[in-house]
This record gives C-alpha cells, structure tokens and sequence, in this order.
C-alpha cells in the first residue's frame, strides 16, 4: 500500500497473519525497515518489485530489533549489498554475540510452557544461528539519518532492550515495529505476552501516543493512527 510518493508498505502473508514492512526510497537510497521471516524473500521481492524497484536496490535495511519475523531476510539481503543498522544495545542480538534474551526467559520455563511454545521455542533456537548477520551501523536514540528526507531513530525498550521505532520526517509516517499493535485501525499498547519488560514497554508507548504522524504502521495490524 503506498502512504507517500516515496513510501510503500508491503503486506507478507503467512499462515498466522500478515506483517508490514516498510520501504522508503529517494534519488539515492532504498530503505527497508524489516525483513519478513527468513521464508519470506520472494515475497519481498514481489512487493518491492511491485513499486518498480528491485531487490538489488536496496542500499539500506532498518531493524527495529532481533526477532525472527523482524530479521528474516536481513542476511540475505546484506548479500545483495545492502548495509544493516539498529540499535546499539539490540546489535549483539542480531550479530549472535549475546544469545537472544527472548530465548534464555523461554529456558527459564521450559517446563511451563504449552506443547505450542515449545514447538516455537525449538524452531526459533534451530534457526537463530542460520540468521545473524553483521550490524554496519550501530544507532542510539535521537539519530536524525540523513537518508530519504530524514529519518529519526526513537528507543522504544521493552518489547526487547534495543526497540526503536522510526519516525520518517519528509512523510511524517511514524514506524511502530512491535512497540505498538494495531486494532481497528488504532494503534494500542505493546502484547504482554511478547514484551521483555512490560514497564518499559508502556513507557515507550507513552513516548510514542505523544507524537502527531500522518500515517502509523505497526508490524502486527499494519496502518492505524493514534486517538
């Protein structure tokens, strides 16, 4: 769906929803801001193909943080030469440096969790190792990215120690990765049942309820606005 001239955000499916990245280009650049599951790169490459880019264009891939659907098709794409950033305190996760603190909390409860979270949690400790990929570029809270008519970085923790969220200035579209859901076209607060640290979570959420975009685009219910 295109919000802007230069803004599109895609819709892969799968067979438990749909997320929505997001991808924003100018006379230089092609960003993506997440990548998918690791499944998902022909997918990608359909919807970008769909806005008469390609792939092999993307100069930049945006993470909003580590998780799987988020970092999907990053190391695939950084093949393709396009250059990888996040957070600074999200990076370790993303490289394989630290194990993801998502996984050691699932560990912890092992015994606790139904036959359907132990499926996941296997699945995702088999893959992790398969999709880390080296950070270009470490970002902090507050970078104003001179790419695309400028693109603010905003720490959002809780949802994992290293969120951010982006906010596009030419735009004014505002990118909530999973600091933020959508439902009925409403962006509400972070999923308990996801979020690390459900304290920093709502803060971060406070942070964001204060902005006025245009457009919001959560990764989980796509486009929404804020009351």
């Amino acid at each position: 769906m295109k919000l802007t001239n230069n803004v599109e955000m895609l819709e892969l499916s799968w067979q438990q929803g749909t997320v929505y990245p997001v991808l924003v280009w100018d006379n230089k650049d092609v960003i993506l801001v997440d990548t998918g599951f690791p499944w998902q790169l022909e997918e990608i490459r359909a919807a970008v193909g769909k806005t008469g880019l390609s792939l092999e264009r993307i100069t930049k891939i945006i993470l909003t943080h580590h998780d799987m659907d988020h970092v999907g098709c990053a190391k695939q794409l950084r093949g393709l030469g396009a250059k990888i950033m996040a957070h600074e305190k999200e990076a370790p996760y993303i490289q394989g440096d630290l194990p993801s603190p998502k996984l050691l909390k699932m560990e912890e409860h092992l015994k606790e969790l139904s036959e359907e979270q132990r499926a996941m949690y296997e699945r995702i400790k088999s893959m992790a190792p398969s999709l880390y990929v080296h950070v270009d570029e470490a970002l902090k809270d507050g970078d104003l990215l001179p790419f695309c008519g400028g693109i603010e970085v905003i720490h959002t923790p809780g949802h994992t120690p290293g969120h951010i969220c982006l906010l596009l200035n030419e735009s004014n579209v505002l990118i909530t990765g999973d600091a933020a859901n959508a439902s009925n076209g409403i962006m509400t607060g972070p999923n308990p049942q996801h979020t690390l640290d459900m304290a920093q979570g709502e803060e971060s959420f406070k942070k964001l309820s204060g902005l006025k975009p245009n457009f919001v685009v959560c990764y989980h219910g796509g486009l929404c606005s804020i009351k």
